[in-house]
């Protein structure tokens, strides 16, 4: 089995899951996401050879150091396929100036070096179950919430389908920090 990689920003508010635990029950799904693997995916990679790793490594790398950090709000649960049978489950993200620019400017240079990556229409989404299993939605009004999440970085993440949690980790990349930040940083260990 070949190896799949994807880049994508880590998401780590635990009111993702409190969303997640909140619904889920009047779904039927064959894969619920533990929360260690949620993310929002920016670019699926699919398989590359190690040159091509090393690329997307470099090419990350420097849309992340001229990306400021920034920040997304979640406040609506959506789904992909079937209103009374969903493929899949997400949480998404209102629209931003900041993720749309980050997304641009990594899969432009991304396709321009490697060009057998998949190039469908990015859609922001954060996935808390797929694979529809039997039975129907049962209806339900959706929760109220607001969760802001910050972003100070993109992670390159092997799927390993046999593992728990499925994908790993192989390298993060932080966004630009500014030279406030730097300096705070600074100061706290020479202080």
């Amino acid at each position: 089995m070949s190896t799949h990689y994807f880049l994508a920003l880590p998401i780590e508010d635990e009111r993702f899951a409190r969303v997640q635990r909140d619904i889920i029950s009047f779904y039927s799904y064959r894969r619920t996401y533990r929360p260690e693997e949620f993310h929002l995916t920016l670019q699926f990679l699919g398989t590359l050879d190690d040159d091509e790793v090393e690329a997307v490594k470099e090419l990350t790398r420097e849309v992340a150091t001229s990306t400021a950090p920034f920040s997304l709000t979640f406040q609506q649960i959506d789904h992909f396929g079937k209103p009374d049978r969903p493929r899949v489950l997400t949480v998404v993200p209102d629209p931003s100036v900041d993720l749309t620019a980050l997304t641009e400017t990594l899969r432009r240079k991304l396709f321009d070096e490697i060009t057998s990556l998949d190039r469908k229409p990015f859609v922001p989404h954060v996935t808390l179950a797929k694979k529809w299993d039997s039975g129907v939605r049962i209806p339900y009004i959706a929760p109220m919430f607001k969760i802001e999440e910050p972003v100070d970085a993109i992670i390159l993440y092997r799927i390993n389908p046999n593992h728990i949690p499925a994908y790993e980790a192989v390298e993060v990349f932080p966004l630009k920090r500014s030279e406030e930040e730097t300096w705070r940083s600074r100061l706290k260990f020479l202080t």
